[in-house]
């Protein structure tokens, strides 16, 4: 299972250093205390990204965490694993998301470290910092265009549907007046003048 957890954009260079410099370390099962930005609240939260048996993917949690957003060009975040927890003897309380999107705040994604204590979160970060990680940046641009496709594909698919709501009342009107029934074709061709159809497919492509 892989969890995501929002840090700081500052301190996301030293987390990438991270990972190409050798991981070797005095500090038994302890981390430095500038790594520990972005984590201090009182009951970390993190979210579930592994995407399993249909839970939301990184992406739809993202555009969650920003929607309450007013002022904002970026966010950063590290992903890591499971194991980290585990190692670090640390319990998973499940709780509802904050997000204001229902969705992915009761889709049993969201957990708390619950009444965590300093020293185990340096043995948290330790155990993060010494496995496989991965950080990334969520910038204002990537949500806006997210926004943007997904009212596009939403446009879309309603003209689509008014579109084949059109020819179906169209083809009920022509087959209810026509004298012998059994004689009409399935073909929309032959029900609606070639015309109307060209007049239909200019109307739906016309901003």
């Amino acid at each position: 299972m892989d969890f995501l957890r929002q840090i700081e954009a500052e301190i996301k260079p030293e987390w990438d250093n991270l990972k190409v410099t050798k991981k070797v370390s005095n500090l038994f099962e302890d981390c430095e205390p500038n790594m520990l930005k972005g984590w201090t609240d009182k009951n970390p939260s993190i979210w579930d990204v592994s995407g399993d048996k249909g839970k939301p993917t990184l992406e739809k949690i993202l555009v969650a965490l920003c929607r309450q957003k007013k002022q904002w060009e970026k966010i950063a975040y590290i992903k890591f694993k499971n194991e980290c927890i585990e190692k670090a003897k640390l319990t998973l309380t499940s709780t509802a998301g904050n997000t204001s999107d229902q969705i992915i705040d009761t889709s049993n994604i969201h957990y708390e470290i619950l009444s965590i204590t300093a020293k185990q979160l340096s043995t948290l970060i330790y155990y993060i910092s010494i496995n496989q990680f991965e950080t990334g940046i969520f910038k204002k641009r990537d949500y806006d265009k997210i926004l943007i496709e997904a009212y596009e594909k939403m446009q879309s698919s309603q003209i689509a549907s008014s579109s084949t709501s059109l020819i179906s009342g169209s083809s009920i009107s022509a087959i209810s007046s026509t004298k012998n029934k059994e004689e009409v074709g399935g073909n929309i061709a032959e029900i609606m003048p070639e015309r109307q159809i060209k007049n239909m497919a200019n109307s739906d492509t016309s901003p």
